[in-house]
């Protein structure tokens, strides 16, 4: 009897339920209409999606300017006053993916870029490779 009555409840739900596919067709269709926006920009013909808006001027129209994308550094080796990072040789004063080396150490090597600071260390075989950034 419990069987019966849970198998009729089962069949008889979907009678009562409030959504019906006209109405999740209309749910697609406002979503997918045009959609109004205070920036007046074509995304459709943005080539990148790494890119934000931004007001340079209250009065003027907003510009799309790339965001920095994420830089990947791989330090294998130092010997003497040289650093193996990306597998390209550099020394203090080169310049790598827009960082300058600032410092070449025993077991690390420091980037900087403006206002933000990149360290890398030597690879233990026993952890796993370790990247440090830092702002400011």
């Amino acid at each position: 009897m419990k069987y019966i009555l849970v198998g009729a409840t089962l069949l008889c739900a979907p009678l009562f339920a409030e959504l019906t596919v006209d109405k999740i067709d209309q749910m697609v269709t406002q979503i997918q209409g045009k959609r109004n926006s205070k920036v007046k920009i074509q995304f459709e013909k943005v080539a990148s999606p790494f890119a934000t808006v931004v007001h340079e001027d209250a009065k003027a129209a907003p510009v799309m300017k790339m965001v920095e994308q994420q830089v990947s550094f791989k330090l294998s080796a130092i010997i003497n006053d040289r650093a193996k990072v990306n597998n390209e040789w550099v020394k203090v004063g080169d310049v790598i993916q827009g960082y300058t080396v600032e410092s070449i150490e025993e077991n690390r090597v420091v980037l900087k870029k403006s206002n933000r600071t990149v360290e890398l260390f030597l690879p233990d075989p026993n952890k796993t490779n370790l990247l440090q950034i830092s702002e400011g």
